[in-house]
């Protein structure tokens, strides 16, 4: 998916509006901002130097291809949390249900 689309950049500017656009699809929720402004700030030191030559452009795949290890691994992250989040949600609403009236009690037995 996304890893081909960089490699297909020809250019470096193509490459940091490609990076660019995937972070932005990547993280898109209202608190993704840090995560996204992190990655920005990345792009923006990794593309500072305005180095265009195709030797740069190569080392500059192979550095978002390490950026897009990290996002890949942070995402990883953040779904095992969400899932932890999720389970101990249904616990907690496990017990509540538990906590209520008894059905034998209703029916006076």
């Amino acid at each position: 998916g996304f890893m081909s689309l960089l490699d297909e950049a020809d250019t470096t500017e193509k490459l940091q509006a490609c990076f660019t656009v995937i972070i932005d699809s990547l993280f898109t929720r209202k608190g993704d901002e840090e995560v996204r402004d992190s990655y920005h700030d990345a792009a923006a030191v990794l593309f500072g130097d305005n180095e265009t030559d195709e030797h740069a452009l190569a080392g500059q795949k192979l550095k978002l291809r390490m950026v897009m290890m990290r996002v890949m691994n942070d995402r990883m992250h953040r779904a095992r949390l969400h899932a932890e989040a999720v389970a101990l949600e249904k616990e907690s609403q496990g017990d509540a249900r538990q906590a209520e009236k008894d059905p034998h009690e209703v029916m006076g037995a």
